[in-house]
């Protein structure tokens, strides 16, 4: 089963801290069998462990903490530049609808719904084929588009989770 499709097929919830809100993404009662969106980039190698470490435990990236208290970070999307929220209660990767079409991520159905204190968004699954923050670089990360609603695109655990440490010392985050 593809990584969209075993996501779809477990309901996962994040937390939006920035926001306040709590989403709940499940698939669509009304939706076709779900299928990985386009992306810009493809690889011809076979894809490693869905959950393949990134880096190499010795490079790290560090992210100041925000005025507002959040920590951002701008990343690399399949080669386009997005500014993420740094959210560590978020199980998965969401790409604001402009965010994913910079990023060459478009072609596919709002399978998915979520569900958050403004009401309910509809989510796209799709496949980043890379996703590279400084020197720690993941390929074939699990992601979900907004179709609308969502005011900054989030780094969540789809892509947090393959890296070694991620910790919060004062103002500062490092991941490791």
């Amino acid at each position: 089963m593809s990584a969209p499709s075993s996501l779809l097929a477990t309901t996962l919830a994040f937390a939006t801290a920035s926001f306040g809100a709590a989403y709940v993404l499940a698939p669509s009662p009304h939706a076709p069998a779900p299928r990985p969106a386009a992306v810009r980039e493809t690889s011809t190698a076979t894809a490693g462990p869905a959950r393949a470490p990134v880096g190499n435990g010795s490079a790290s990236f560090v992210i100041p903490r925000a005025p507002d208290s959040h920590f951002y970070a701008d990343a690399q999307v399949n080669g386009a530049t997005v500014r993420f929220l740094v959210d560590t209660g978020a199980s998965i990767v969401v790409l604001t609808p402009r965010d994913a079409l910079n990023a060459g991520i478009g072609a596919g159905d709002f399978t998915a719904s979520g569900v958050g204190a403004g009401g309910t968004v509809k989510l796209m699954p799709a496949i980043a084929t890379r996703l590279a923050l400084g020197p720690l670089v993941a390929d074939n990360v699990p992601v979900m588009v907004a179709q609308d609603g969502l005011p900054v695109s989030l780094l969540g655990q789809s892509y947090l989770s393959r890296i070694g440490n991620v910790s919060i010392e004062g103002d500062t985050m490092t991941l490791r």
